[in-house]
């Protein structure tokens, strides 16, 4: 193992990268200008999940959202509103011009750093050390961008041991059942959340209509913004805060 020193010299640069099968897995430290999220001062860690395709696209001279996104297939599965399963460019909230140049933006600083795929390490105890030290009391944002069970649940389960709070949702709840622990099903109607509580799975089910016998995203327009991800904490899975799924209306 390296130094305390090494550690904290790490840390500072607010960023760890590794790869993990097809799939380039990022953590960052730092504050969010989404007040949904969490205050302007807090620190806070949001984790990204990004494909060797889109990793390449970035590297181009130009590319476009489409492109970009149609690359989407290993890390975001059979979610409904991945591009490269049919879904329209519009239909992720992720998949806006700001978020798009950020995903642009911190590809290209990782190339900055790494120079190509091949030089960014898989994850190892060092990292992976530095992760948790970095984890530490703070709140975790899994998934920011992709799917986060591509990060290995035993590192998964470490970081939301010592976590201030944490949340976490996944498309992939009938395939990686043990991540029901720390993560939401994403869902969309009442016979999804039945089946993914069968499974073990809590539930933030995105609805066109209000569904009365779950509880409202208390960070969403309709409950009025009273209070943020982070202060919440609700979508946590079974292991975390709440015994009921969440809704929020279609964004």
């Amino acid at each position: 193992m390296r130094s305390n020193q090494h550690i904290k010299k790490t840390i500072n640069h607010m960023r760890f990268t590794f790869r993990q099968n097809d799939a380039i897995i990022v953590f960052t430290i730092g504050t969010t200008s989404n007040k949904k999220i969490a205050t302007a001062k807090e620190k806070i860690v949001q984790t990204y999940s990004y494909s060797l395709g889109q990793f390449n696209e970035a590297m181009k001279p130009k590319t476009t959202m489409r492109e970009f996104f149609a690359q989407d297939g290993s890390v975001c599965g059979d979610c409904p509103f991945s591009v490269s399963n049919g879904a329209k460019l519009t239909a992720c909230y992720t998949h806006k011009a700001m978020q798009y140049s950020g995903f642009l933006s911190q590809l290209r600083s990782i190339a900055k750093q790494y120079g190509t795929i091949d030089n960014i390490p898989e994850l190892n105890s060092d990292i992976a050390l530095n992760i948790l030290s970095a984890t530490k009391g703070k709140y975790v944002r899994f998934g920011s961008y992709g799917e986060p069970t591509l990060i290995p649940f035993s590192l998964v389960e470490a970081i939301c041991k010592d976590a201030k709070n944490w949340t976490g949702y996944t498309h992939q709840w009938t395939r990686k059942k043990e991540y029901s622990k720390y993560f939401m099903a994403s869902t969309h109607n009442l016979v999804q959340e039945q089946f993914a509580f069968q499974l073990g799975f809590r539930s933030f089910v995105a609805s066109p209509i209000p569904l009365p016998t779950l509880v409202s995203c208390p960070a969403s327009k309709e409950s009025g913004f009273v209070s943020n991800c982070s202060k919440c904490g609700l979508c946590s899975g079974s292991e975390g805060k709440g015994k009921k799924s969440v809704i929020i209306l279609e964004h």
